[in-house]
């Protein structure tokens, strides 16, 4: 018994072992691309043009997956018939670490899953990719671990969402100064609002998107107030995957968060001119605000359907909300630019570092191995041998 019980821990000592390997010595070492605000002259303006309408979408809901572990009570093709029934024209079911199939031929099909299974939860909608990335860290705590698994991603992904930030303490304000390789960060969902982030990664230099999302993990045939319906996107695009996806990067949709399932708010148009942007929409809202650089306000208008604000000098993005009958529009910012091309700020491996901490953790793995391996298996040593009775003689 005594060997049994040394033995089980010695294996659990070698996985240990291997993952703090993982852990601490496998992730990469990176030169961030600096926190750095928008600069231009121009604006980008990621709804010229648009004059209301468009796709309704939600990239972020949870069906029966994995024998039930995920917590999703619905399969596929039913929860697929709830947003069918609420007019949703893109669906897309992001099962943790699993690709659903098209639900019908004739839809808007971009696959979607979520990445991230382990306790760190930092988690990622991953939008048109064609197969499960498995990589990922036990803990995930440091930037250099979440970058890694950006990296990891971004080859096989179109489309990249940082979910619910503080969910598990997953994200911190300090990693929107340093990461990079995602395209947007999920703003709104059951799980709460996070508009703090994404003030933290535009200030940051980082041209990333808004998404709100259901999240939802446990539907019903008519649709649960607090998981169907809650967050969603409205996609300025014509209806396929490729226009979709080409509007996703351009920024073209605006995010809408009803919290308590109230009815939803049209935006009929967001234009620049002359250094001012200028905002309606298709009823006197409570409130209209603009926000700029770390999430200053930098006005406000109430009870009104239309706003404008004069960018000052010193704004390098400026984002709305506009807010009516506790539902909230989440627009895309307006961003300085050249005219050209967005910025796009990429970590840069430092390969020296890097791998001279692999090897120098792989050689302490190895020995640890070894000697965990020798004390757990090796032969019990031999008890002496009782001596023999002696024999009388007489």
């Amino acid at each position: 018994m005594q060997t049994l019980i040394r033995r089980f821990a010695a294996v659990a000592a070698l996985i240990a072992a291997a993952l703090a390997y993982l852990e601490l010595a496998w992730p990469p070492f990176y030169d961030f691309a600096p926190a750095e605000p928008f600069r231009g002259e121009r604006w980008y303006n990621p709804y010229a043009g648009y004059r209301g309408g468009g796709l309704l979408a939600n990239f972020h809901a949870h069906s029966e997956a994995w024998s039930g572990l995920t917590f999703g009570n619905t399969p596929a093709q039913q929860l697929y018939g709830i947003y069918k029934a609420l007019h949703y024209d893109v669906i897309g079911i992001s099962d943790y670490m699993a690709i659903e199939p098209p639900q019908s031929p004739d839809d808007v099909y971009l696959s979607a899953y979520e990445h991230g299974y382990t306790p760190g939860r930092h988690h990622q909608t991953v939008i048109g990719a064609r197969h499960v990335d498995w990589f990922d860290y036990p803990l995930g705590w440091s930037a250099r671990q979440k970058q890694s698994v950006l990296d990891s991603l971004r080859p096989g992904a179109e489309f990249i969402v940082l979910n619910h930030p503080t969910k598990g303490d997953s994200y911190a304000i300090g990693d929107m100064d340093e990461l990079s390789g995602y395209d947007a960060i999920e703003v709104a969902s059951k799980y709460g609002v996070w508009d703090d982030f994404w003030d933290a990664a535009l200030s940051a230099g980082r041209p990333a998107w808004g998404f709100a999302a259901d999240d939802g993990h446990a539907q019903t045939e008519t649709g649960s107030a607090s998981h169907v319906g809650i967050g969603s996107l409205v996609i300025h695009a014509e209806r396929s995957a490729d226009a979709v996806l080409a509007a996703l990067r351009a920024g073209h949709f605006h995010a809408l968060y009803t919290r308590q399932n109230e009815g939803p708010i049209a935006l009929e148009y967001c234009e620049v001119d002359q250094g001012a942007v200028r905002v309606r929409v298709g009823e006197p809202a409570d409130l209209i605000r603009f926000y700029s650089e770390h999430g200053q306000l930098r006005y406000e208008a109430r009870r009104k359907p239309e706003a404008q604000y004069a960018m000052k000098p010193d704004d390098p993005y400026v984002r709305i909300e506009i807010t009516a009958h506790h539902a909230v529009l989440y627009l895309n910012p307006v961003i300085r630019w050249d005219g050209v091309a967005l910025p796009h700020p990429q970590a840069a491996l430092r390969a020296t570092p890097t791998w001279e901490v692999r090897a120098g953790g792989a050689l302490v793995l190895l020995a640890a191995w070894l000697a965990i391996g020798w004390l757990g298996f090796r032969a019990p040593a031999q008890s002496p041998a009782a001596p023999l009775p002696e024999r009388n003689s007489t």
